[in-house]
């Protein structure tokens, strides 16, 4: 039997991985960015591996619901690994970003 939540947790880790892989490609391809496409960016990350994380929490909890028929540890673990790796992320980028937008708007 398969945990669907731990199978979109390490989905929704991805797409949060693959939204910084995005912003990366778009600022070494693009001459210019401003802070407000990164703006853009960062918030998307967050929500996306907040979800990983709570759908990972969730699978966890309904895998040992089932007395471990419900998914393989091995994933789910994996899928929590990568969402709070993703969420970590997330929050540095956030931070970056709030002191980046400090320093931008004292220097003018």
């Amino acid at each position: 039997m398969t945990n669907t939540r731990a199978v979109w947790a390490f989905l929704t880790a991805l797409l949060a991985f693959g939204v910084f892989g995005g912003a990366a490609f778009a600022a070494n391809h693009f001459n210019e960015l401003r802070l407000q496409d990164a703006v853009v960016a960062v918030p998307l990350a967050l929500v996306l591996a907040l979800a990983s994380v709570l759908l990972g929490r969730r699978a966890r909890v309904e895998q040992q619901r089932t007395l471990g028929r419900s998914g393989s540890p091995g994933f789910i673990a994996l899928a929590r690994f990568l969402g709070t790796v993703a969420l970590l992320l997330a929050l540095t980028a956030a931070l970056a970003l709030a002191v980046f937008a400090v320093l931008v708007l004292v220097l003018e």
